[in-house]
């Protein structure tokens, strides 16, 4: 007597091909493209953090010293696939008439702009501005920005200046110093 061959079990052969076709062409993209905000979420905590650490400082020479001699941040985001570049750090005055004024660096503050002067400053926000490159799980070279090659953004964090005391030996304000 012949064996009979069943139907049963004939998919099982392609059903390996199939999971390859899906996990290739599928998941691994999803979760390349996945990684992406996570660390953008990442880069930006780490700047917000950076940001309110360099604000505790007493003048503002020592703000600009210790992001300009920063190390741990760039580090920390360079192993988790982050290129920090062109990094800025700046003041912004925000007048009672709503007027503004971006100072850049060590620029001094004009008189009129600080406490007790003719334009009444009332908020002083400290700004750090970086270009990042966000690099996705997996690269290649002729690449699709986010996909296959990092996405450049740039990121921005604020904080507001909180020591507004004079420095007993200078008679200057601590934050123009």
């Amino acid at each position: 007597m012949r064996a009979v061959r069943r139907r049963s079990g004939h998919a099982i052969s392609e059903f390996a091909a199939a999971l390859i076709v899906l996990v290739t062409f599928v998941f691994a993209p999803l979760i390349n493209v996945g990684i992406v905000p996570i660390r953008y979420l990442m880069a930006q905590g780490v700047l917000t953090e950076l940001c309110h650490r360099v604000v505790l400082s007493e003048r503002r020479s020592e703000a600009i010293s210790l992001f300009t001699n920063e190390v741990w941040s760039k580090s920390v985001l360079q192993k988790c696939g982050i290129e920090v570049s062109n990094a800025k750090i700046g003041l912004t005055v925000l007048g009672k008439d709503n007027s503004k004024l971006s100072i850049v660096g060590a620029e001094p503050i004009p008189s009129e702009w600080l406490p007790g002067g003719s334009m009444e400053a009332s908020v002083f926000s400290l700004e750090i501005s970086v270009d990042c490159a966000i690099a996705p799980l997996f690269q290649t070279s002729p690449g699709l920005p986010g996909f296959t090659s990092p996405v450049v953004m740039k990121l921005k964090a604020s904080s507001p200046w909180e020591n507004f005391g004079i420095d007993p030996v200078t008679q200057e304000y601590f934050v123009n110093e």
